[in-house]
């Protein structure tokens, strides 16, 4: 706990990141709540750090505060001048309550809590595929000072440029000078966004959705606590850090959405609150483009419903506008879909549609243990969303369980990842899109249980509410047991940082430390990824030949790969063209099954004629290339 403790300030550097550029702007928003002006606040932050990495390279400028002040001063100008010319008076939202913020209070403090204690200590690395590829990104960005998504180029040596969404590891490299350490920062990152974005975020949309009923506001973001395949999820599987980032956003964009076309809005203030959507949008697409196709397809219901209304109310130029325009987006969408498609046929169904059908009913998706709350909570939501024909938030609900269902049940696999293959064709990704709107949907239901119980205790019916809070209370408590599994899974396996770790362990660690002022500046090391030695790079910044296990790194480093165990002339040579000096060999276990390429040349290096030993920690050992004159 008392390294938790030492990370508090790094801990307030990435809450300052997460709001403070975009505060200003959450605040020149006029007829929105508090809490509606802190998502904002958030949505419009990461869209400052999104467009301040893609132009810092642009202006010659090295990755740091110093473009993201450049752009935040830009975009509170703007802001400023248009909230100005606002005048135009609107009807004042429905503040949220104190018991809203305490609400959300306690949520921020539970999910710190709970993510800290499920990573164990802030040094405690994650032991997931692709937390090497994460990790090692971050001092990837510190060594070119470049976070631009369009030059991530760090599995693909040579290029020019190579997309990849980085807006991750952008915030996380401006956190890591106060955590002291990449894996620090990211740790730290990662409990500011699930406990300040993601409750935020439930809060906000529920909001915007449902804003004659406020109290739902106030269960929000502790009814999210109990959905377990996100946040929490996408640390275990994985480790899907920008999955995480664009997910948590997406109720987020939808409720900046919703508030861009709110009635009898000046010409300024509609303008500034779409500014907001498209900074969100930016936000989510560089957090991961699939969260934003997912954000996308979510909106649909809700665009259909207000294309049809405006049709309705215009005349017939307005409707020949309206059929245009609900065509065209219909095919640049589709035609999205189909470029962005990144199929891989990986993972299958896994479900019979009984069971994935009662996975939404309880909201407990991808086979976690199942909690008995909300899914009651979330049908009396609909019961009450029914009765208040707010069809389109249905209409959204029922988007996120048809590509559910598509993912996990849908037997035919061509057209399950037509629809699906953005996310992979992974159930765990889809799932989460479960929470987006069921989890505003129970903190409906649960306000209306609130009501129904304030409305029978005068009335006299006081055993009847004895039982409904006795089996709200058990029902609750059966989410404990999910909670629990995620949190165990966290420390046994996915940040479990000990001699039985499944990647790095603490020997390895400590001759990362001990070699790092031994090797030249200049020096090329490598070492099966798979084992966590290409984890060097982000612990001391010295180059790999793979920094991560997929990649297009070239024939020379396949041959190492192969055969440098063996020697010979060809791997010699291929030695000498990539100006490699040292090897690390970490033994025989790997964190993933390797399926892509294959490292058996660089294991049992001590029978190697062209490699001395220079230095050993336990068993992990680095060997200098000696016999390659």
């Amino acid at each position: 706990m008392s390294d938790w403790i030492g990370q508090i300030p790094a801990l307030l550097v990435a809450a300052a990141l997460l709001i403070v550029p975009g505060l200003p702007v959450g605040l020149c928003l006029r007829g929105v709540q508090g809490i509606v002006r802190v998502g904002v606040a958030i949505a419009v932050s990461l869209g400052v750090l999104a467009a301040a990495s893609l132009l810092a390279p642009l202006l010659g400028m090295r990755w740091g505060l110093i473009p993201v002040a450049v752009v935040t001063v830009v975009i509170w100008v703007v802001a400023a001048a248009l909230r100005f010319f606002d005048r135009r008076a609107v009807d004042a939202a429905p503040r949220a309550g104190r018991g809203a913020w305490i609400a959300l209070a306690a949520a921020v403090v539970a999910w710190i809590g709970i993510v800290a204690l499920g990573i164990g200590a802030p040094g405690n690395p994650s032991q997931l595929y692709d937390g090497l590829f994460h990790l090692n990104a971050v001092e990837f960005i510190a060594e070119t000072g470049d976070a631009s998504p369009l030059h991530m180029t760090m599995v693909v040596p040579g290029a020019a440029t190579s997309f990849y969404p980085t807006l991750w590891h952008a915030l996380v490299s401006l956190v890591v000078p106060a955590a002291g350490s990449i894996v620090a920062a990211t740790n730290v990152t990662t409990v500011a966004v699930i406990a300040l974005v993601w409750p935020v975020a439930l809060a906000c949309l529920t909001a915007v959705a449902f804003p004659s009923r406020p109290a739902a506001t106030t269960w929000a973001p502790l009814v999210g606590l109990g959905f377990s395949v996100f946040p929490l999820g996408f640390l275990n599987w994985g480790v899907l850090y920008p999955n995480l980032l664009g997910t948590a956003l997406i109720p987020i964009f939808l409720a900046v959405v919703l508030i861009a076309f709110a009635p009898a809005l000046s010409w300024a203030g509609r303008t500034l609150r779409i500014l907001v959507a498209l900074a969100a949008a930016g936000a989510v697409a560089l957090a991961h483009p699939s969260a934003l196709l997912g954000a996308v397809v979510l909106l649909v219901p809700y665009l259909v419903w207000l294309a049809w209304r405006t049709a309705r109310a215009g005349g017939t130029t307005t409707r020949v506008v309206v059929a245009l325009s609900v065509i065209l987006g219909a095919v640049a969408l589709a035609v999205v879909w189909i470029v962005a498609n990144v199929t891989t046929h990986e993972w299958l169904p896994t479900s019979s549609l009984g069971q994935a059908l009662g996975e939404v009913a309880f909201l407990s998706p991808v086979g976690r243990s199942t909690g008995l709350l909300l899914g009651p909570l979330a049908a009396i939501g609909i019961w009450r969303v029914v009765k208040d024909r707010t069809w389109w938030i249905l209409g959204s609900y029922a988007v996120s369980i048809f590509f559910f269902l598509m993912a996990t049940w849908f037997p035919v696999e061509s057209i399950r990842s037509v629809f699906v293959g953005v996310w992979y064709d992974d159930t765990t990704r889809v799932g989460a899109l479960i929470a987006v709107w069921g989890l505003p949907l129970a903190a409906l239901g649960a306000s209306v249980v609130v009501e129904w119980i304030r409305g029978w205790w005068p009335a006299g019916r006081r055993g009847l509410v004895v039982a409904v809070v006795a089996i709200v209370a058990v029902a609750g408590a059966t989410h404990l047991v999910g909670l629990r599994n995620d949190v165990g899974y966290m420390r046994s396996v996915s940040f479990q940082f000990s001699e039985a770790s499944q990647g790095l362990s603490p020997d390895e660690v400590a001759l990362f430390d001990e070699i790092d002022d031994e090797l030249p500046d200049d020096a090329v090391v490598i070492g099966d990824p798979l084992t966590g030695a290409g984890l060097l790079f982000a612990f001391t910044g010295h180059d790999v030949v793979f920094p991560h296990v997929t990649g297009r790194y070239g024939d020379d480093a396949s041959t190492l790969a192969r055969y440098l165990v063996e020697g010979g002339p060809a791997v010699c040579d291929a030695i000498d063209r990539l100006g490699v000096t040292h090897a690390l060999d970490f033994g025989d276990r790997v964190l993933f099954e390797n399926h892509y390429t294959t490292f058996d040349g660089l294991h049992g290096l001590d029978d190697s004629s062209i490699l001395t030993e220079v230095d050993r920690v336990g068993d992990a050992v680095l060997y200098e290339v000696t016999g390659c004159e």
